[in-house]
């Protein structure tokens, strides 16, 4: 009876034991947490796809055709710009020809003929010999026409084209040239005496 008793105590403390055991192994090592189901985004259409990158691939082009385009109105507007302006030389040339008097319709044609049909060369020579026949009747005129008096108001007809038809006073006079003093300018023109005529003989002539 007492053998049955102390069995039965060991049999107690035994289980005792492992239930102890098992308790501390179910602290110490707790069973996992079941995962959560991971979300997964919904796959995106492929025409949806598409239709998005054709609209990115346009608006790239469209963005690319406007700086083209600004690009190539800049190169427009420079190269205008630069073809607007003259060389200085050029300028020069045009403001000395503005100087010169005006030619009358006959005279224009004989230029025009002369530019159009003759050589460089051949002008060149032309405009000397007209200079030289020029100078030779200013002479002669001179020569032939009453000296011009001192005070007389005269206007001038020939040498400078700048003073041509310009009404002065003259301050010096000889037998061949004359100075005439001309409002306006510090320098005197000098002249012969056949190219300045009395402004009261000019006058009749015009009427």
């Amino acid at each position: 009876m007492n053998d049955k008793i102390n069995i039965s105590a060991i049999d107690r403390a035994l289980a005792a034991a492992k239930a102890r055991k098992a308790a501390k192994e179910g602290t110490s090592n707790p069973a996992p947490m079941p995962r959560k189901a991971e979300k997964t985004a919904p796959k995106a259409d492929p025409a949806e796809k598409a239709a998005e990158k054709q609209r990115k691939d346009e608006a790239k082009a469209a963005r690319k055709a406007e700086r083209d385009a600004a690009r190539t109105e800049r190169k427009a507007a420079k190269a205008a710009e630069k073809a607007s302006k003259k060389p200085a030389h050029m300028k020069k040339v045009e403001r000395a020809l503005s100087k010169l008097p005006s030619l009358n319709e006959p005279t224009q044609l004989i230029f025009n003929e002369a530019t159009c049909n003759l050589s460089a060369q051949q002008l060149d020579a032309l405009a000397q010999h007209i200079l030289h026949h020029n100078r030779t009747m200013a002479t002669t005129n001179a020569m032939k026409s009453d000296m011009l008096r001192i005070g007389d108001t005269v206007r001038i007809t020939g040498g400078d084209p700048k003073f041509v038809g310009m009404v002065g006073t003259v301050v010096k006079s000889r037998q061949l040239r004359a100075k005439i003093q001309v409002p306006g300018f510090d320098k005197l023109v000098y002249i012969f005496t056949g190219q300045a005529e009395p402004v009261a003989q000019a006058t009749a002539a015009v009427g």
